[in-house]
């Protein structure tokens, strides 16, 4: 898959990463676009070899919501990305409102520039989330201040935002490019079986009792005791070199 052009989004791959490129009409997701994420999120989360997701748009703002078209029955592909066994990444150029934000929250790691703004202001035009917003902002911001932008349609800056965990980096326009090429590569020098086990555990901390997210936790590394990549893991501890981790 090194390059497909949809009319909505944009799929490219550069080795093991892809990065899925939103072309909005008005800067909000529609129909088609949802459509084309839950498609091309189908693909790749049968691809054994991918190491990483970034999303991103080519417009001025990230996303300002959904189009007037887009409904509770219609293709999600925020839920999509949301399923995606791969670690993501959300690249804020620009603003994430309403659904936006609700898509860079599916993603586990999101980068913005300074100057970006986010909220969840749905309520002030008599409707609410549907694309997981109201159970991912608690889990990453917490009750109180999700209360805050949920029930007052509140419009954060980018800086709040970074001391609520709705962003884990900030950075400067003209480096949003090179930063967003670290996180990736240091994505990418990790071990992708345990990486994907390990994003396993942290969504299932979010819904089970302790007792239970243990017991996964315990399961899965006696699993992965049987992976290729466990034994290269310790054999380039002991040899002082770095890791050639296959993803087997």
């Amino acid at each position: 898959m090194p390059r497909a052009s949809h009319a909505a989004v944009e799929v490219a791959r550069s080795r093991d990463v892809v990065t899925l490129t939103l072309r909005l009409t008005r800067g909000r997701l529609d129909v088609t676009a949802h459509a084309e994420l839950v498609e091309a999120c189908d693909v790749l989360d049968h691809d054994d070899d991918l190491r990483a997701v970034v999303v991103r748009s080519r417009g001025k703002h990230f996303c300002l919501g959904d189009d007037a078209g887009v409904g509770p029955d219609s293709p999600d592909g925020i839920a999509a990305v949301g399923r995606l066994r791969v670690p993501t990444v959300a690249v804020l150029g620009g603003d994430a409102i309403d659904a936006g934000l609700e898509l860079a929250l599916a993603c586990d790691l999101r980068i913005a520039v300074e100057g970006a703004q986010m909220g969840l202001t749905q309520l002030l035009a008599g409707r609410t989330p549907f694309h997981g917003g109201t159970q991912r902002l608690p889990r990453i911001a917490g009750p109180a201040r999700s209360a805050r932008m949920l029930l007052l349609g509140e419009i954060w800056g980018a800086r709040l935002s970074l001391e609520a965990g709705l962003v884990q980096v900030l950075s400067k326009r003209l480096a949003l490019a090179t930063d967003v090429r670290k996180i990736v590569r240091a994505l990418c020098e990790r071990a992708p079986v345990a990486q994907r086990m390990a994003k396993e555990t942290l969504r299932a901390a979010a819904d089970l009792p302790l007792g239970e997210g243990l017991r996964l936790e315990g399961d899965l590394y006696v699993l992965l005791q049987t992976t290729r990549d466990r034994n290269e893991g310790v054999a380039s501890f002991h040899e002082k070199r770095r890791p050639r981790f296959e993803g087997r």
